[in-house]
């Protein structure tokens, strides 16, 4: 029994500062698609904010396992025929109904054009054995920060595989995801492979993160704008994914401090004009990267040390690449 057609269901669970940015992604859509039921899957159920910014909150299911393994057990979670899961560092700028439209008739999709093949390095998962081992030709590369899926035979034929493939997930040469299990995307990526589940080319309008950005970064939660340089490529996502260290960035706390003054009603701006703003925007992704280690070291040291030695690595290519991230000025 389906309490809606169409709905969306996110996880945050463990640590309060999912908990907090559940809230905000809540509030977003809200803001611009109200009329889309919004569900949780939480420890928190009794929380007084999620109950009131959710439709419905799951309690979760401890057995299904910690980390990104709960999200390969969506499809029995979700009350909806229609699902979109987000993950809760998102933040929605438009009205995301036009995302339902775009997948209609896709058991399983991501959006997405890019694949790997025999010859490509992942960090994830050994691809020329992947592919060997499996008889196949390429394998959908993606952000997992979105995911689309229908209530039908196929789409729960494509979770069970994708739960089976996580049994062996080590066997398989999939690599370890933040020092707790397999990596998600990698894991849907076979199973839409082996299922006949493709990727939908959205043009850069759906979701994407800020990783790889060039140029300014121009985002306003409240008036609908977002737009930035991804790479290569100009994008302008209904859905800003800030994942990683970017959701430690002073501009994901400028629109999350937005929605929750617009939230109780108050008219008060935020403050990008004094010096400290200015510093803070210009050194943006260095403080975002100092918060993240500060929260996680603790908790996790293994995958901090993973994430450093990836940082070392790709210095000299973050040295040549010169970020310039301007505040948006609030009337």
């Amino acid at each position: 029994m389906f309490i809606s057609q169409r709905g969306i269901i996110t996880y945050a669970y463990g640590a309060s500062y999912y908990l907090e940015m559940a809230k905000s992604l809540a509030r977003s859509l809200r803001l611009h698609s109200p009329n889309i039921p919004r569900a949780i899957v939480t420890d928190r159920e009794n929380d007084k904010d999620l109950l009131e910014l959710y439709d419905c909150v799951i309690n979760i299911r401890d057995e299904y396992g910690s980390n990104v393994k709960q999200k390969l057990h969506v499809y029995d979670y979700s009350p909806f025929k229609y699902t979109l899961c987000i993950d809760s560092d998102c933040i929605a700028v438009r009205d995301i109904n036009f995302i339902f439209d775009d997948f209609k008739g896709k058991s399983f999709s991501v959006a997405g054009n890019v694949y790997l093949q025999a010859g490509d390095k992942d960090t994830f998962i050994d691809v020329d054995d992947t592919l060997k081992r499996f008889n196949l030709t390429k394998l959908p590369r993606f952000n997992g920060g979105l995911y689309y899926f229908e209530k039908n035979d196929t789409a729960k034929a494509f979770f069970e595989t994708a739960l089976e493939l996580a049994k062996d997930w080590q066997k398989l040469g999939i690599s370890e995801f933040r020092g707790d299990g397999p990596n998600d995307e990698r894991i849907f990526g076979l199973a839409m492979m082996l299922h006949n589940q493709s990727m939908f080319e959205d043009n850069g309008q759906m979701m994407r993160t800020p990783i790889g950005l060039r140029g300014s970064f121009n985002i306003d939660a409240i008036k609908g704008k977002s737009t930035f340089q991804k790479y290569n490529q100009m994008v302008s996502p209904a859905l800003v994914h800030f994942a990683c260290v970017w959701g430690e960035h002073p501009i994901y706390h400028r629109e999350v401090a937005k929605l929750k003054n617009l939230e109780k009603g108050s008219t008060k701006q935020i403050n990008n004009s004094n010096i400290f703003s200015a510093i803070q925007y210009k050194f943006g992704y260095q403080i975002a990267f100092l918060r993240y280690i500060a929260k996680r070291v603790p908790k996790n040291p293994k995958y901090i040390q993973a994430r450093v030695k990836k940082l070392l690595i790709q210095l000299p290519e973050l040295v040549k690449t010169k970020y310039k991230v301007e505040p948006v000025q609030s009337k």
